[in-house]
């Protein structure tokens, strides 16, 4: 068997230039694939098929507060980490919790590109003007678009998970905007038509009072509402009434293009 002397390719330096030509470098910022070759309480090393280890901290290991290296990670996992720095010696300085942010933002962006932009997350707590809702990352409902009718209290739905579309992603701002509203409106523009299409002129039915004017109040019967005018309520007027006041009404007019209810009080 012929054995390959150091003089074939050189010296020993230019051996391991040599090797160390041959092998990819990354620059922060960059993700880098690995294996995990060692775990210990300051965190783990990673072969990214580098001249030395890579080395995630403990605390670049997850986004939890509280956990323990060995419960995130095992020696011979496949691990992608984003490269936050290199020592002195050399030394990539990895965070999966940057890289899982980073895979997070990618995904979100191609299904916010996609001709589908539907997410699904967490209501976490209220706003000024809405809600935040986790889908990985932050994101915001506002109420306005929560719901195709107005919602009086929202904070029912906090832990409740919703699917909303998203209507806005500006990655450089960190700004995802979603709407509900945007996703259930065609189903409920079809439950609504369905509903108008029972309703019949001259029948009294049971609805609800859901807004109060001085003109008089609108009345809901189910998904579709219509004006009682003050003329149309006998000796009642606007005061007399309650939100969520349940009402005899009788359908007058039926406004198929407005979308709109005239009604009379029947006592």
């Amino acid at each position: 068997m012929n054995k390959i002397a150091i003089n074939d390719i050189g010296t020993a330096e230019d051996f391991l230039r040599a090797i160390d030509e041959s092998m990819a470098y990354l620059n922060p910022g960059d993700i880098a694939s690995g294996m995990v070759i060692q775990i210990d309480r300051d965190g783990a090393l990673v072969d990214i098929g580098y001249k030395a280890e890579a080395f995630i901290p403990k605390r670049e290991v997850s986004a939890k507060r509280v956990f323990e290296i060995q419960d995130i990670l095992s020696i011979g996992q496949m691990v992608e980490a984003r490269i936050t720095s290199i020592d002195e010696e050399g030394q990539y300085i990895l965070s999966i919790k940057e890289a899982e942010v980073e895979i997070l933002w990618n995904t979100i962006e191609s299904i916010f590109n996609s001709d589908s932009p539907i997410v699904a997350g967490e209501i976490t707590k209220l706003v000024k003007g809405g809600m935040i809702v986790d889908i990985g990352v932050r994101a915001f409902l506002p109420a306005s678009q929560f719901h195709v009718q107005r919602t009086e209290d929202l904070s029912f739905y906090i832990g409740q998970i919703v699917e909303a579309k998203i209507i806005q992603f500006e990655r450089e701002k960190g700004n995802i905007v979603l709407s509900r509203r945007a996703l259930m409106q065609k189903a409920f523009d079809k439950d609504k038509d369905k509903q108008f299409a029972k309703l019949e002129l001259g029948q009294t039915y049971v609805g609800k009072v859901s807004g109060i004017t001085d003109f008089g109040v609108f009345a809901s019967i189910g998904l579709v509402s219509g004006l009682l005018h003050k003329s149309k309520m006998g000796k009642n007027t606007p005061e007399s009434f309650t939100i969520g006041q349940d009402v005899n009404i009788e359908v007058l007019e039926i406004d198929l293009d407005k979308d709109r209810l005239s009604l009379a009080l029947k006592v």
